[in-house]
């Protein structure tokens, strides 16, 4: 955690804002003009799809959509999800992409598991899965990552207290008929200032 910069916006960016704000700052590491950063945030209700999946319409029930050049497919955004944005030098820190991608997920597990939520990880299907009151398969979180000139950026969303009808207006990350999940809607009692501050205190997991 040394040399990271720790940002947190309280109010909601918008989602180009960030994006250009992370490329910026990427420049700014890259030449040595920055530290690293982890980033926490949120996004006003915003579908975003991945470079190798872009959707050919402007809006969806009035929802804006982005063509975003990080991986994986369409998913959304919104108020009452967490996002954590990452800006890391991976040869800095002795990692490569795998690696990091899986210390993200066990990140993910491991404050999950602190708020009395057993997740995991399923083969083949990079987020984070949980089961929902109906004691189904649901996802609770997901993974979009892009690397660039060895430092990889963009990042995570966790669904804490979000709308989840939004997820249904989509494929979630292009998988037919998954179900979603949210912190709130498990366990109804813990805020989100509770779940960030699990969040903060595992984020060394990131660098193991």
């Amino acid at each position: 955690m040394k040399n990271i910069e720790i940002l947190e916006t309280k109010k909601i960016i918008d989602y180009k804002f960030a994006i250009n704000y992370m490329e910026e700052k990427l420049l700014d590491v890259k030449n040595n003009k920055a530290k690293e950063l982890i980033w926490f945030l949120e996004h006003p209700s915003i579908y975003t799809s991945g470079r190798g999946n872009p959707i050919n319409q402007s809006y969806i029930n009035k929802i804006p959509i982005y063509n975003s050049g990080r991986g994986g497919k369409i998913t959304w955004h919104g108020p009452g999800q967490r996002i954590i944005y990452f800006i890391i030098d991976l040869k800095k820190r002795g990692l490569n992409i795998r690696k990091f991608v899986s210390n993200i997920e066990k990140f993910i597990i491991e404050s999950l598991l602190e708020l009395d939520i057993k997740a995991y990880k399923k083969n083949n299907i990079v987020g984070i899965w949980t089961l929902d009151k109906e004691k189904k398969e649901a996802k609770i979180g997901s993974l979009g990552l892009r690397v660039s000139k060895g430092i990889i950026y963009h990042g995570l969303s966790l669904n804490v207290s979000c709308d989840l009808s939004n997820f249904y207006k989509i494929d979630p990350c292009g998988i037919k008929n998954s179900r979603v999940t949210s912190v709130k809607h498990l366990k109804n009692l813990i805020n989100k200032n509770e779940v960030d501050k699990v969040l903060k205190r595992k984020l060394k997991v990131l660098f193991n």
